[in-house]
């Protein structure tokens, strides 16, 4: 089966960049949404959310795949990318609770 190629038109409203060093992911079993948006560093802790992106959960999972697989390549061509341990930390801090899985009661 041969696949068409894809063509992207950028519509006008969404012809500007914006740059996000924070997304914070909220979800339920019905979709996720995810808040793009950047520290502010006037107000330690204050994120501003700039954009706001809904999918279904399947769109999201395909999403963490496209984002791993485009990771892989950049690291191929560019080297490894290094995530210092006080990043890593505040990225689990903020969005979803991705904690350990609870555990399942015992019957009795």
């Amino acid at each position: 089966m041969s696949e068409l190629p894809i063509k992207v038109k950028v519509q006008e409203s969404a012809s500007q960049v914006v740059y996000t060093d924070a997304v914070l992911i909220n979800g339920n079993p019905l979709g996720f949404v995810l808040n793009f948006g950047q520290w502010a560093p006037e107000e330690p802790g204050l994120v501003r959310v700039y954009t706001r992106v809904g999918m279904s959960p399947n769109h999201l999972k395909l999403l963490a795949q496209l984002l791993t697989q485009n990771v892989a390549a950049y690291e191929a061509r560019f080297g490894e990318m290094v995530v210092t341990e006080d990043r890593a930390a505040q990225a689990h801090r903020i969005g979803f609770d991705v904690g350990p899985e609870p555990r399942p009661k015992s019957a009795s």
